[in-house]
């Protein structure tokens, strides 16, 4: 099977991508790169895989502009015309934990998705107002102290004023992990799927493709990063930093049910893994 690796990317140091594509470099297997605009574009290269760069946008955390991201690098495949199976979404900082033989069959399933219970979605309003409320996050760091405050000066004008950007829109708002695996025949309905609901949200990079896809939702009691097919640890982290340490942890569950992990703090812990 052919595929399609989406990253989106961030910071000074590609190493960590380095070794991911090093690890997955096959004619069956290309890339395709947002790098952040606030950022250098780093050189990688590969000797069998596609690298494809599309061009670079300034992203902030928590902004439109990541959700607006993958939906341009989901559009870049399409637009490539190259009869891939599988396409799949990682960050800079996420390694593989398949061989690549056993990634290329792996997959059997329409996506690897990670939803909630719609019904604790429905009934979460601080999920619902992501999208419901007008957010200025992608026009300040959210994670400062500066926009921390103009965050919560937003939310309480909000309510205020009542708005509802979702009134009116036939829409059940999904959500879960951001990173994803899908075939590649689901690409046209969602980049075909009127954005306009996704301005102007706030973290709306866990709600987007579960409400294009909700009707995939499964509703059942499960880890949505395990539906997802990736290894991330939110118990030890926000999320937790794999670090040296953690190799025979990482190593245990190679070539299992979990196409990468994130994220990892060292390139060396790439190699550690799959060593013999």
């Amino acid at each position: 099977m052919r595929h399609a690796i989406m990253v989106i990317g961030t910071g000074d140091n590609a190493s960590i991508l380095q070794k991911a594509i090093n690890y997955l470099d096959d004619r069956d297997i290309d890339f395709f790169i947002h790098w952040d605009a606030k950022y250098n574009k780093p050189t990688v290269r590969s000797n069998y895989s596609k690298i494809i760069f599309i061009k670079q946008e300034k992203v902030n955390w928590g902004g439109s502009s990541l959700t607006f991201a993958e939906y341009r690098l989901l559009k870049a495949v399409f637009e490539y015309q190259r009869d891939y199976d599988y396409v799949h979404l990682i960050s800079s900082v996420d390694m593989p934990l398949m061989t690549k033989e056993y990634f290329k069959n792996y997959f059997t399933k329409d996506l690897y998705l990670g939803f909630l219970r719609d019904d604790l979605v429905d009934n979460d309003n601080k999920i619902q107002i992501r999208l419901k409320y007008f957010w200025p996050t992608d026009y300040i760091n959210a994670r400062s102290k500066y926009g921390r405050l103009l965050i919560k000066l937003s939310r309480s004008f909000n309510q205020i004023l009542r708005i509802d950007r979702t009134k009116n829109k036939k829409i059940h708002i999904g959500k879960g992990s951001e990173w994803f695996s899908i075939k590649y025949n689901l690409i046209p309905k969602i980049i075909n799927y009127n954005m306009d609901v996704f301005k102007h949200s706030i973290c709306s990079d866990e709600l987007y493709l579960q409400t294009i896809l909700n009707s995939y939702n499964p509703n059942i009691n499960m880890d949505d990063n395990e539906m997802a097919a990736r290894y991330i640890d939110w118990k030890r982290g926000q999320p937790y930093t794999f670090t040296i340490d953690d190799v025979e942890e990482l190593k245990r569950i190679v070539n299992t049910k979990y196409a990468f992990a994130r994220k990892i703090g060292d390139p060396e812990i790439v190699d550690r893994v799959f060593e013999d």
